[in-house]
C-alpha cells in the first residue's frame, strides 16, 4: 500500500492532486505547527499585473499553534471581497460559469476550525477530479506523542501497514531512504513534470498557480488527464521508475 502524506493547503496546486493521485491512502498532517505566510491558508491566482495572493483569514494564527487548533475568522466582509476578486479575474474563462458557482459554495461554507475545513475542500476537488484515494486527518487517528520529522512520518506509515511511502520532490532533503528502508517502507518521490501538461491557464505559470485557475480555464476531462500525468521515483541506490 502506497501512502502520502501532507498539510491541508487552501485551493493548492495541481501536483498536490497528483500526490493523491500516486496514493492508496492520503493523511492531511493537521496536527503540525501552522506556518506563517506558507500554503496553509492562501495561495496565487493571476491578474493583469502578475501573480496574485488570495487568503483565509484566520483568528490567532501563529507558528506556536498547530493547523488543526486554529479557526477561520468569522465573515465581516471578507468573503464578499474575495468572490468579487475571483469573479473579476476570471469572468471571462471559458469555463467561469460551472467553477464560479463550485468556488462560491466552498467559500460560503469556509467557517469554524481550519484544519477540518480545508480537508472537506480537498475532498471535495479530488472527487471532482475523479480521484477515489482515501483521505483521512492525523490529528483525529494518530497520537503524535513526542515523534518529530521523518519518525513521525514512518511511525504513520508503520501504523497503516504502508511498504511505499511517496511524497513532494522537496522531501529529498527531508527523509534518509536508509531509515525507512530498514522498517520495511520504500521511500519514493513525486516527479510531477508540470512542463508536459497541455494545459490553458490565466498566465504562462499556470501550473503552479492555484487548481482554481486551471479549473477555470480547462475541461474537467483534461484535469482528470493531467493529474495522472506523472512519475514516482524510488529513493534507492540504483533508482527505477514505478
Amino acid at each position: 500500500m502506497r501512502l502520502a502524506i501532507m498539510q491541508p493547503y487552501f485551493l493548492p496546486y495541481i501536483g498536490y492532486f497528483q500526490l493523491m493521485k500516486a496514493a492508496d491512502r492520503f493523511v492531511f498532517l493537521d496536527d503540525v505547527n501552522y506556518i506563517n505566510r506558507g500554503w496553509i491558508n492562501r495561495n496565487r491566482l493571476r491578474t493583469p499585473q502578475g501573480p496574485a495572493w488570495f487568503t483565509l483569514p484566520l483568528i490567532g494564527a501563529s507558528q506556536n499553534r498547530l493547523i488543526c487548533e486554529i479557526d477561520i475568522k468569522t465573515d465581516d466582509g471578507w468573503k464578499r471581497s474575495l468572490e468579487r476578486t475571483i469573479s473579476i479575474t476570471y469572468s471571462k474563462a471559458p469555463f467561469f460559469a460551472d467553477i464560479f458557482p463550485l468556488f462560491q459554495s466552498w467559500l460560503s461554507s469556509a467557517s469554524g476550525n481550519l484544519a477540518q475545513y480545508l480537508s472537506r475542500n480537498l475532498q471535495d476537488i479530488a472527487a471532482w477530479l475523479g480521484l477515489d484515494t482515501q483521505m483521512v486527518p492525523s490529528s483525529s487517528i494518530y497520537p503524535k506523542g513526542e515523534l518529530r520529522g521523518q519518525h513521525r512520518i514512518l511511525d504513520i506509515c508503520l501504523r497503516e501497514g504502508a511498504d511505499m511511502y511517496v511524497n513532494p520532490p522537496g522531501g529529498r532533503e527531508l527523509y534518509d531512504a536508509s531509515v525507512f528502508s530498514s522498517s520495511g517502507v520504500q521511500l519514493q518521490f513525486l516527479k510531477p513534470e508540470l512542463q508536459n501538461l497541455q494545459l490553458v491557464s490565466a498566465g504562462e505559470d499556470g501550473p503552479v498557480l492555484s487548481i482554481l485557475d486551471l479549473m477555470m480555464y480547462n475541461s474537467q476531462q483534461s484535469l482528470r488527464q493531467a493529474v495522472s500525468t506523472f512519475h514516482v521515483e524510488t529513493a534507492c541506490p540504483t533508482s527505477s521508475l514505478s
